[in-house]
This record gives C-alpha cells, sequence and structure tokens, in this order.
C-alpha cells in the first residue's frame, strides 16, 4: 500500500530526510540509480543512444545521476540540459553534472534528432503553469523523437498537484516517481501523459494516511484469497447473479464471467423468465434458474449462497424496485449493488440498505452516482458524494473513473491507479460487480473486495493495452485477461508497479 502526497508535502519530508542525517546526494543517487535500471529493463546498449533532458534543478541532478549508472553500463548518452554553462544550478545538481563529465559524458547544446530512449528529468514536482523558454523548446524536441520516455518523477508539463497539463507537456512510456505517488500523477489529465508508473523507495519515510491510500501490485497480492491444496468448489463460496432482461441478456453473462475469472466456486444467473432463452446455457460452467418479474416468491434461497450481485441489465423498472426492496428487507447474506440496482434506490430503500444486517457495497459509475445524489460533475464533488453516501448508507462504495476510487464507511478512501478508456464501454461493469462478488464469496471483505476486483480489472486492461488498440478493447477481452492480471500480481515481479502497461519491459 502507497499513500499519495502533494509536492509541498513530498518537499517537506525530503528536507525532515536530509536534516535527520540523510545526504540529498544520496537520495539523489539511488533516484538517478532506479532511473538508469528502468531504462536498462526497456533496452540495452547494444539498441542505441539514449539522451537525457536535464533542467537546473534536483530532477535535472538525478537525471545526471542516471546518464552516470547508463554510461557506465556502456550505453550512448547524452545530455542535454535546459540550462547554459554560466546559469544558475542547484548545488547537487552541479556535484552529479560534474561527476558526469569526468566519468567520460557529453553534454550536448545542439538539437537531438536521434535516440533510441529519452529520459525526461527537466522539471519535478513543483511545476505549475505554461512551460518556457529552453524548457519549452526541448519538451517539444523531446516529444518529437517519437521514442519511449522515461520521465523523472513527474512527466515535464504536468502539475504534480493538480494534475493539469501544459499543451506540451512530455507524454511518458514509464514515470518513475519517488516515495510516494505524487496527487497530480493519479489525477486526468495528468494520469494520460505518465504510461506505466513506478513507485521507488529512496529512503523517505511516507506516514500511513487511510484517507490516501493507493494500490500497489504488492499489496493486491496479500488481498488475494488463500486457496488450499485440499480445496473443492465449495471452498471458494457460490455467487448469485439475479440481473438481466430480454433487452439486456448479456449483462449477467458478463457478471458471471467476472465472478468466475476471480476465482469463485460456483456461480448461478437467476435471471427473469422472458429473458431466459437467451441466456440459459451460454456460459456452460454456470447454473441458470429464473424469476418471474416482480414475483418475489419466485427468488432462490438466499442461504444457498454466499453472495448476491443484484442489477446488471435488469432495467429500471417496478419489478427491480419491488425485488431489491425485498432481498434489503428478508435476506442477509451480502450483496453487490451495482447499475439498476442503484438506479430506483430511493429514501425508503436507502433506510433499508442502511440497516441491512449483511454487508453491502456498490459500484456506481459518475452517472449513477450523480443520479443517486444529485452531485455536481467535478471530480471533487463526485469524491465528497461517493464519501458521503458511504458514511450515510453504512457500505462501501466504488466509484469508477480514472481513477477509481474505494470510499469505506469510516471515511478511508482507496485510489486505483490503473485502468484505461478501453473499459469507457457497455459491460465493463458488468465483469466488475461480478468480480467484487466473486472475491466476497472467496472471503475478502467489501473493502477487499472492491480494492482488488478494480485494480485486477484495471490492470487487465491495461495488459490488452500492450496487445491491440486500448479502443477496441470489449469486456469479454478484460474477461479473458484476469487471469494474466492475477498472475502478475502473484508473480512478484515488478512490485514497485502501481500502474500502466506492464508490458514495457524486456526483463
Amino acid at each position: 500500500m502507497a499513500f499519495w502526497l502533494t509536492p509541498s508535502e513530498i518537499s517537506e519530508l525530503d528536507r525532515k530526510t536530509i536534516s535527520s542525517g540523510t545526504p540529498g546526494l544520496v537520495l539523489m543517487e539511488r533516484a538517478g540509480q532506479a532511473v538508469a535500471e528502468i531504462v536498462n529493463r526497456m533496452t540495452s546498449p547494444v539498441d542505441g543512444s539514449v539522451v537525457v533532458y536535464a533542467g537546473p534543478g534536483n530532477n535535472g541532478g538525478d537525471g545526471f545521476v542516471a546518464a552516470r549508472f547508463l554510461l557506465q553500463k556502456g550505453y550512448r548518452v547524452i545530455v542535454r540540459p535546459s540550462f547554459g554553462s554560466s546559469s544558475k544550478i542547484s548545488e547537487d545538481c552541479r556535484v552529479n553534472m560534474e561527476s558526469y563529465v569526468f566519468a567520460g559524458g557529453i553534454i550536448s547544446y545542439e538539437p537531438q534528432v536521434t535516440a533510441s530512449v529519452a529520459v525526461d528529468a527537466l522539471l519535478g514536482v513543483g511545476f505549475t503553469g505554461n512551460l518556457r523558454g529552453g524548457t519549452l523548446d526541448l519538451a517539444v524536441e523531446c516529444s518529437g523523437l517519437n521514442v519511449p520516455v522515461i520521465a523523472v518523477d513527474m512527466p515535464t508539463g504536468v502539475d504534480g498537484l493538480t494534475g493539469q497539463c501544459d499543451r506540451s507537456a512530455i507524454k511518458a512510456e514509464v514515470t518513475v516517481t519517488f516515495a510516494a505517488p505524487k496527487l497530480g500523477l493519479l489525477l486526468p489529465p495528468g494520469c494520460s501523459l505518465c504510461g506505466s508508473l513506478i513507485l521507488e523507495d529512496i529512503g523517505i519515510h511516507v506516514p500511513q494516511n487511510n484517507m490516501r491510500r493507493v494500490m500497489t501490485k504488492q499489496y493486491a497480492r496479500t488481498l488475494l484469497p488463500d486457496r488450499p491444496v485440499d480445496s473443492y468448489k465449495g471452498t471458494f463460496g457460490k455467487v448469485l447473479v439475479l440481473a438481466g432482461s430480454e433487452r439486456m441478456p448479456g449483462a449477467p453473462q458478463m457478471a458471471a464471467m467476472g465472478a468466475l475469472r476471480s476465482g469463485c466456486g460456483l456461480v448461478e444467473m437467476c435471471v427473469p423468465l422472458p429473458a431466459s432463452p437467451a441466456i440459459a446455457g451460454r456460459i456452460p460452467e454456470t447454473l441458470c434458474t429464473y424469476f418471474l418479474p416482480g414475483d418475489v416468491t419466485s427468488l432462490p434461497d438466499p442461504n444457498d449462497y454466499s453472495v448476491v450481485v443484484i442489477g446488471p441489465g435488469m432495467g429500471m423498472t417496478a419489478s427491480t424496485e419491488r425485488i431489491l426492496r425485498y432481498i434489503l428487507g428478508s435476506w442477509k447474506i451480502p450483496v453487490v449493488l451495482d447499475a439498476d440496482a442503484l438506479n430506483v434506490i430511493d429514501s425508503a430503500i436507502a433506510d433499508m440498505l442502511r440497516s441491512y444486517p449483511g454487508e453491502a457495497v456498490m459500484t456506481p459509475h459518475p452517472g449513477e452516482l450523480k443520479r443517486l445524489t444529485g452531485c455536481g460533475d467535478d471530480l471533487n464533488a463526485r469524491y465528497a458524494a461517493a464519501e458521503k453516501t458511504a458514511k450515510a448508507l453504512r457500505c462501501s462504495v466504488l466509484l469508477k473513473g480514472k481513477p477509481s476510487l474505494v470510499f469505506s464507511e469510516d471515511g478511508s478512501r482507496t485510489t486505483i491507479p490503473v485502468g484505461n478508456h478501453g473499459l469507457a464501454t457497455g459491460g465493463s461493469g458488468d465483469i466488475l460487480a461480478g468480480m467484487v462478488a466473486g472475491l466476497m464469496a472467496q472471503g475478502n471483505n467489501g473493502i477487499e473486495a472492491l480494492s482488488l476486483a478494480a485494480y485486477v480489472h484495471g490492470l487487465s486492461a491495461d495488459i490488452l493495452a500492450g496487445e491491440i488498440s486500448a479502443r477496441s478493447i470489449i469486456p469479454t477481452d478484460v474477461a479473458g485477461s484476469i487471469g494474466k492480471a492475477i498472475a502478475m500480481i502473484e508473480d512478484g515481479k515488478y512490485d514497485s508497479l502501481l500502474g500502466g502497461n506492464p508490458y514495457w519491459t524486456q526483463g
């Protein structure tokens, strides 16, 4: 688990670390070495040259350290500084520039036209406003190389606090950030420019703050349910998918696929009788029963199931409302409320949800949250509404988006830094709701299931984006990639990966 910080907060922690006895040059050495190692994973000395774009501050100093390490590994390295020989630069940056030159490194003031990889060390977390002067010129040059870019701490031109971007901001393939994710890396549009987000520990202690949790691959692994060697299908729970309609027969099937791919033991779809012919038998690994629309006596016995996911594709109908009221008033098993189960919530249903004896979670997208709460469209309004809803209804809330956030009843929140625009298509949420239910069936509590499911779901899409165009991703692709995402979490490699396409590495 990581915890995000603002630029001013990370600067203060950096200052405290130095005053406590760790020299700034040591922190810079660690940061630059980490960047060099990422470059070394992406390419090799025989593949071509590396150009490092360096600014006059400590970010540029990190770049000079990286350049020196790469030079020692046999890379052809050129540093393009945004400052002149008589310019004022930070003392630590000057020390590492001189060390790089002493090691045989080249500093060039001539435009660079070719490279295999570029390192963006022009500006750090303190950037605000607009790019200017030599920094602007080099940012444009770097982008014009059309090669993979590794950004040091922040892509140049991205505001570390707000995520706002200059129109000439550099788009990175990988961003190596230190100590903690900076808020601007997690918010749009800045998150669209950071590529794969790598978190490296350089020796700065970051205090725990449950209002600022950020999912990591390492933490995701701790949330994966145990898989005993002597287990059988009953060990991993049974999910009931109460969903679908004649108009939307695919919704329960996608929720079922999400539950199955998450590792649960059994999945049963219970769908309206008129929709049953279009659904039954389509997924051979599932059971399929039916209910009569609006007839709560035709619903199955909840004691036969570990968890129920209700809502996908049911429609905003009187039948959906009646069934939801019945379940919240008489069942006790955990419930996952998604899609139309959210759309029919009124004040009376909200009161029932508040007093529901079982665990309840909900998975709204921004439109559903707006219908539920009347919140505005900006991010802060959404986040405040989701937090208020979790507290008021005594349930955990996954607000889907970029980034997705999980809000708990106690006020804590978790940011999910993975996922891409390929998930912005009908049915992606059905897969995710099924995954949440599948994990709860295996024993995860609501917060764990929401956080892990959202992380795996987003990572699945990021894996796909490395294989095909993200614009062509469809929900069944995501379901098919869940196993790859879970395997990536299980294998323990590259635990510093927070999010983004993980196939940038050769190793």
